[in-house]
Formats: C-alpha cells, sequence, structure tokens
C-alpha cells in the first residue's frame, strides 16, 4: 500500500516528511489540500483535526509529524530513521525542533514581511486556529530570530568534529526537523539577510545540503476523492498499543492538538500511552478508519 500525504508546498511540516520519504527511498501520494479552513475531505479522514500535514496508510490516518515518521519507520524500518548512538533522542530533539524552534524560524521567517505580502484569508485564519497576530509577531521577530540564529551557532558546532549528520554518518529524524524549520526561512525572500547568516556557518551549511540531497522520494499526484475511496476500501491495522488511566479502551474521546483552534477529533479510544493515541472513528464518505496521534501535545478528553 503506497503512503499519501496530504500536504501544501510551503509547509515546513510537509518538506519534513517529504524528506523522509527521500531518505527512505519510498513511492509515496500527494493530496494538495487548502492552506487554510475549510478543508472537508481532510477532515473527512481525521474526523476534525485540520493541521498540515497528515498521512495516510490506507484506512489508517496519522497526524502530527511526531506520529507521521514514527509511522513510515514503521511501514518501512529501513533505513532508520532513528539511528544509533542517538535512537529515540531523534524524537527528544525534533520536538524541540518542532515546538519553541519553530516558533522561532516562524518569526525569522514571516516576522520582517511587509504589510499585505500575506493574503488577509492566510492571516484571519492562523489568527482564528493559533492566535497569530503579525503586529505582535513583527514586534518579537528581533528576539525570535536570535533565538533561531542561536540553535543555528549550536547546530553548526555540533557538527565541526567532521560528522555528517546530527548522530553521526547517518540522518534520522532530528535532521529532518531541523532542516525544514532552516528551508522555512530560506523560502522567503524577505528573511534573506537572516538566511545569508544562517548558511554562513560552514558545517551547518554542507549539512544543509547533505540533508536536501536525500531529495523526496518518488512522488505521484491524486485527488482528495482517491484518497478518500482508497480509505473506504481498506482495513485499518490492528492497534497493538495499551491504554493507561485514566482512560479506558473503547471510552468515547476527544482528541485536540494543545494550543489549536481546531474541532477536536472524536471517536472510541482504542490506544493512549507513550508511544501514540488511536481513535477509531467513522465518516460518511471514508468508512471506518484509525486516527493515529502522538501522545505529547495532544489532550485526551471525554467526548
Amino acid at each position: 500500500m503506497t503512503p499519501i500525504l496530504h500536504e501544501y508546498q510551503t509547509s515546513p511540516f510537509s518538506e519534513l516528511v517529504r524528506a523522509a520519504f527521500g531518505f527512505k527511498r519510498m513511492a509515496w501520494q500527494s493530496v494538495i489540500i487548502p492552506n487554510i479552513m475549510p478543508k472537508p475531505d481532510l477532515v473527512e479522514l481525521t474526523g476534525g483535526y485540520a493541521r498540515t500535514p497528515v498521512v495516510q496508510i490506507g484506512a489508517d490516518i496519522y497526524c502530527d509529524t511526531a506520529a507521521i515518521l514514527a509511522a513510515i519507520d514503521h511501514f518501512q524500518p529501513q533505513p532508520s530513521l532513528y539511528p544509533p548512538p542517538l535512537g529515540p533522542l531523534h524524537k527528544v530533539m525534533a520536538s524541540w525542533a518542532g515546538g519553541p524552534q519553530f516558533m522561532a524560524h516562524v518569526g525569522a521567517a514571516l516576522g520582517a514581511m511587509p504589510e499585505g505580502a500575506l493574503p488577509a484569508a492566510f492571516i484571519e485564519d492562523r489568527k482564528g486556529r493559533f492566535g497569530l497576530d503579525m503586529g505582535a509577531l513583527a514586534r518579537a521577530t528581533p528576539h525570535l530570530t536570535t533565538q533561531a540564529l542561536t540553535a543555528a551557532h549550536w547546530l553548526d558546532a555540533s557538527l565541526s568534529d567532521g560528522r555528517a549528520f546530527i548522530g553521526g554518518a547517518d540522518p534520522g529524524h532530528a535532521d529532518l526537523a531541523f532542516y525544514s524549520n532552516i528551508w522555512f526561512v530560506r523560502g522567503n525572500p524577505f528573511a534573506k539577510d537572516t538566511t545569508a547568516t544562517i548558511f554562513a556557518l560552514p558545517h551547518l551549511a554542507a549539512w544543509y545540503d547533505r540533508v536536501a540531497a536525500l531529495g523526496h522520494g518518488a512522488k505521484t499526484t491524486i485527488t482528495a476523492d482517491a484518497a478518500i475511496a482508497t480509505a473506504a476500501a481498506a482495513t485499518p491495522a490492528p492497534v497493538t498499543g495499551s491504554i493507561d488511566a485514566p482512560f479506558t479502551k473503547g471510552m468515547a474521546v476527544a482528541i485536540k492538538t494543545d494550543g489549536s483552534g481546531d474541532a477536536p477529533s472524536t471517536g472510541t479510544l482504542l490506544q493512549c500511552d507513550p508511544t501514540g493515541i488511536v481513535i477509531a472513528r467513522t465518516g460518511d464518505r471514508c468508512g471506518a478508519v484509525h486516527v493515529h496521534f502522538p501522545r505529547l501535545g495532544q489532550i485526551v478528553m471525554p467526548a
């Protein structure tokens, strides 16, 4: 079964997943989704989660890159996204890159943009869903840029011993997470001064080129209708995880991403442990699906 990435081109988290496919040399399918709400075809699959990206493998729907990369690694174990010596520490570093460091890079990328550079509909969408205030972001940009540049210096220093990637000879999840942040800044012409400062760091610049050279694998584009039909024709994979107290198997729950204004995804709880959350739900068009989330960053509430 071919993984399906629900994405849009300028999403840095989509780039992270595309790079993971490249690292794995995988064939995958792309569904281009809107970069603002509404996203009815995506929500048909997730039940509410509307962030980008989402990966679909048959009737299993994976939300958030933490769950997505674990699923990709399970789907095709070699080469591993969590190679030694770091192993699971790749997840710790990627969580920092995708959390506070992501916001720092958002400021570095977008804070200096002149008024009108972003569509008004995009700004209103991010304001309503994530509390984005472009005025406040512009005021915070000098501080946020220093945070992104400090991380760049740390990365350059880590690579100065001659290692090819963060953990040594082999790339992993952490490399892709830091790479996608810098990719986002580099892609914004209004951040050219910050980009120049980052790429003046020689070890970082060479590392970035090595990660970019992994490519994106073999992509084909399909429609949202085709992806939904794929889910409807498939059966979700068995769930092997456990359920930690105070939750119980089969209870009705709502899963909401911390800090998001999106509607929660509701369903029947099948798993809730440190390895992830899984709910079962049924959509009008997609049929029975399992929706997967990472445990970190997700609020589990009785429905």
